[in-house]
């Protein structure tokens, strides 16, 4: 059991990108090997709101620059990350744009976040994966979107 001392608060802005009721996953490659698949996007830093860092996480990662995005949902969530217990505050928002070939820039940014590999799922087969896939429920969200 943790003590709250141990637990990092943490905030996070999530995009769902839709094309033809699939989403963009990425696929995440730990240190240890194992690998899990997530939506784009990353921590709130100091300062930013969500939807701030759902823009600049858009950019940084797809290389899609002012493109509009839309709240669908929030959360709050639970796990461990490298030994360190995580308590999180999760907006996920609606990314209106078609995505491109990533620049090397980008390339590279997802090389170093260990991004291993890009794949567009539907809710069929998020809801029969056994791979890892965060955030949970979410091809009960993307059939909500898709219908």
């Amino acid at each position: 059991m943790w003590n709250m001392s141990d637990v990092e608060e943490r905030r996070a802005s999530r995009l769902i990108l839709l094309h033809e009721r699939r989403v963009l996953l990425f696929k995440h490659a730990r240190k240890d090997g194992s690998t899990f698949w997530a939506t784009p996007g990353g921590g709130v830093e100091p300062g930013e709101t969500f939807e701030e860092a759902a823009l600049r996480e858009a950019e940084e990662e797809l290389g899609l620059k002012g493109c509009p995005v839309r709240l669908l949902w929030e959360r709050w969530t639970d796990f461990v990350y490298v030994d360190t217990p995580v308590h999180q505050h999760e907006c996920f928002f609606l990314l209106d744009a078609q995505i491109r070939p990533p620049s090397a820039k980008v390339r590279k940014m997802q090389e170093d976040e260990g991004i291993v590999e890009m794949r567009w799922w539907c809710a069929t087969e998020l809801a029969s994966t056994t791979d890892s896939v965060f955030p949970e429920g979410l091809a009960s969200e993307i059939s909500k979107l898709s219908s």
